[in-house]
């Protein structure tokens, strides 16, 4: 007698993005929660700074949210964590080089998180109208312009 088990695949997409000016947000998908951070902002026209922050976007994504991923008891689990940066999405997915040292430092730092979890992370690109986290920066420029 075979015997099936029924493998419950979740699926969670998590949406980041960063901008130079220092902010970092995300929102999950799943849960209906975002989260905005304050970083130092990127020196105008540093070189990398853009990166730099969608870099540190998907880090906080991914550390802010693996509390929520712990308590899920589900057999599979698949964690779709999406930004608007291409190179980025890239860069994490080993398709090409990372030139900075700095991003360098995050990308490792999030290898050695995704090291330690039993939960599939696939990282994927995001068209920018489709980005939800790039939306919530948006309204953030919007809300300093109206108040200047």
């Amino acid at each position: 007698m075979l015997l099936y088990y029924k493998l419950r695949i979740l699926n969670i997409a998590i949406d980041a993005d960063g901008s130079p000016s220092g902010y970092i947000t995300w929102h999950n998908h799943f849960t209906n929660k975002s989260k905005i951070r304050t970083v130092r902002p990127s020196i105008k026209n540093e070189r990398f700074g853009v990166q730099r922050m969608e870099m540190l976007a998907i880090y906080f994504a991914i550390v802010d949210n693996l509390r929520a991923f712990k308590k899920l008891k589900r057999t599979r689990q698949i964690i779709i964590v999406r930004s608007d940066s291409k190179s980025t999405i890239e860069q994490l997915n080993e398709k090409t080089e990372i030139k900075d040292n700095l991003i360098q430092r995050i990308y490792r730092s999030i290898k050695r998180m995704l090291d330690k979890v039993t939960y599939t992370i696939v990282f994927d690109y995001q068209s920018r109208t489709e980005n939800l986290a790039g939306k919530i920066i948006e309204n953030i420029y919007r809300e300093r312009c109206h108040k200047s």
